[in-house]
């Protein structure tokens, strides 16, 4: 609509080639350092792992010993007592005020609770006499009321393994929950045969997946095709033909062999088990054919593939900016429009959503209404800006409570009933950051290791508890010295070894705020590249709208 549009200066200076190439040495330099500081707490993470597994171990054996004479084992159970009644989401259990639980239910775990099958709660060791069980409970009652709840149960244990039953009741109309606490047989942990089978099954799918990637990453595509259709149908063949099909992409100039592998894929996931996993898996898939056919200007198939996208998902964002691309391409701008605004209610986080929020200017542009055009760049320069406090805040959180805090732990909220909330969770912008902060396999890595580290600490600190457990029935039966030696002897291993998990907690987490500072730092720069370009468009419609008005005057000046 403005013609031949003339490039303007941008507000970032772009950077020297030269300053690049001198710095190059320099760069490379301190990637080695990095990669060799990664290396080391990797070999440490690995050898404090086989060390608490020996500790936790030990610590079995002394408890198996112990039990000929004196059995600790306490475990609780969970059961609904009316399935219809509540909608469990979470429960939180404690000992003693001791935090010993926090289970957030799945699908599949309220299908077992309505099936009437009870949940694990809490196994360990307590020593014999009066305790105290607090459960707090958090669920969605029939007539959608949220609740939150807190019971306290005294319970008295004796000589010997103790079963705990946690009934959970409510009737209407109020349908409040109560909690019954019942003393039960002991029952004991049984190992399932086809448990063991199932969990051994996929390690043969995974080899194959593995030679395929291979393959397909020294250039032997046919090779890795045809180790892929080996493969059970399933989660891991369809990531399988998923990065064939971006091979394919990149060295193909038609999208034809990239399409029909990403078809071969979506069958693959559609077999997946794990309902939830495989529908992020189908959106990812519907997401990449719906850009392959989008570039080969396919409009109507990208926009059937892009519709099957799930709007609650993470890709519904991008989707749905591509939505409108395709829409634009068929000359549709008003739907394109409509597409772009659904886009821009996602956090500023995902990709496609400034993208969006630039689109509706120019929709509005192409449609022949600059004001609205105008406005609609002006008011996403404002949301840029504030995306950029968003960004300096989450800055100052790394700085002070680092990055696993900050990004991790806080994403879903500062309380446990975060997921009872009406809004969806990806509206959330640190949800959004969080997940866009994992896209990158250096950064899985990085919370990997703070997350192993951390379960490395409560393992211990099980350990640490049982082990008081331990040496103080020991003291009060009499007549175990060596038990008593080897339970202490322990707990002094334990403190060791927390000491030695704290020190590499610390440097796996230094190393994941070094990777957080700069992807929030790249995240910003990518917020003021949105502004330069909103500003770009705004010089561009004031410069027209001027050439407009003379070119009106110039007309009724010659008319009269």
């Amino acid at each position: 609509m403005f013609g031949r549009q003339k490039s303007q200066q941008c507000r970032i200076p772009p950077r020297s080639r030269g300053l690049w190439i001198s710095g190059l040495p320099v760069m490379l330099m301190i990637a080695a350092m990095a990669q060799a500081s990664a290396a080391a707490i990797d070999n440490a993470i690995s050898g404090l792992e086989a060390e608490v597994s020996r500790h936790a171990a030990s610590v079995h054996t002394l408890e198996k010993q112990l039990r000929k004479t004196i059995d600790t084992r306490v475990a609780v159970f969970l059961s609904l007592a009316n399935p219809e009644a509540l909608d469990l989401d979470s429960v939180e259990l404690f000992l003693n005020g001791r935090p010993v639980g926090n289970h957030l239910f799945t699908l599949s775990d309220r299908d077992s609770l309505e099936a009437g099958h009870s949940y694990p709660l809490f196994s360990g060791h307590m020593a014999d006499g009066n305790h105290q069980l607090t459960a707090v409970i958090n669920a969605r009652a029939v007539n959608k009321r949220f609740v939150r709840r807190e019971v306290v149960h005294p319970f008295r244990k004796v000589s010997g393994a103790m079963q705990l039953q946690m009934s959970i009741d409510a009737t209407g109309p109020d349908y409040e929950p109560r909690v019954s606490l019942d003393k039960q047989p002991w029952a004991g942990a049984a190992t399932s045969e086809a448990g063991n089978a199932a969990i051994a099954r996929p390690n043969r799918q995974k080899e194959l997946l593995q030679d395929a990637e291979q393959a397909r990453q020294q250039g032997r595509l046919d090779k890795a095709g045809q180790i892929l259709a080996g493969m059970k149908e399933g989660y891991l063949a369809a990531v399988g033909y998923m990065n064939l099909a971006a091979d394919f992409a990149e060295t193909d100039l038609d999208p034809s062999r990239a399409l029909v592998a990403l078809r071969v894929a979506m069958s693959m996931a559609a077999h997946d088990t794990e309902s939830a996993r495989s529908r992020d898996l189908l959106d990812q898939l519907h997401l990449r054919a719906g850009y392959l056919a989008l570039n080969n200007e396919e409009y109507d198939k990208a926009l059937g593939f892009l519709e099957k996208v799930s709007l609650d998902s993470y890709h519904a964002p991008r989707a749905l900016y591509l939505h409108g691309l395709a829409l634009s391409g068929k000359e549709n701008h008003r739907g394109a429009m409509q597409s772009w605004h659904r886009a821009k209610k996602f956090p500023l986080a995902f990709p496609g959503v400034a993208e969006a929020w630039i689109g509706m200017g120019r929709g509005y542009d192409i449609a022949g209404y600059p004001g609205q055009a105008g406005e609609s760049w002006l008011a996403a320069n404002v949301a840029f800006e504030g995306e950029r406090t968003t960004l300096s805040k989450l800055a100052d959180g790394i700085k002070s409570d680092g990055a696993y805090k900050t990004l991790v732990t806080d994403a879903r909220g500062p309380q446990t009933q975060w997921f009872l909330s009406d809004s969806r969770t990806l509206t959330q912008p640190r949800m959004a950051y969080l997940l866009r902060f994992l896209e990158k396999a250096d950064t899985q890595i990085g919370v990997r290791r703070v997350a192993g580290l951390d379960e490395m600490s409560a393992i211990l600190e099980e350990n640490r508890h049982n082990l008081e457990v331990f040496a103080q029935v020991i003291e009060h039966h009499g007549g175990m010295n060596d038990l008593l030696v080897a339970a202490r002897e322990l707990a002094a291993t334990g403190r060791a070894l927390g000491q030695q998990v704290l020190q590499a907690r610390q440097q796996a987490s230094g190393q994941l705020d070094e990777l957080a500072l700069a992807f929030v730092a790249n995240e910003d720069r990518r917020m003021e590249h949105a502004i330069d370009r909103t500003e770009q468009q705004v010089a561009h419609l004031y410069e027209y709208l001027a050439l407009e008005k003379l070119a009106y005057e110039a007309s009724g000046e010659g008319a009269q």
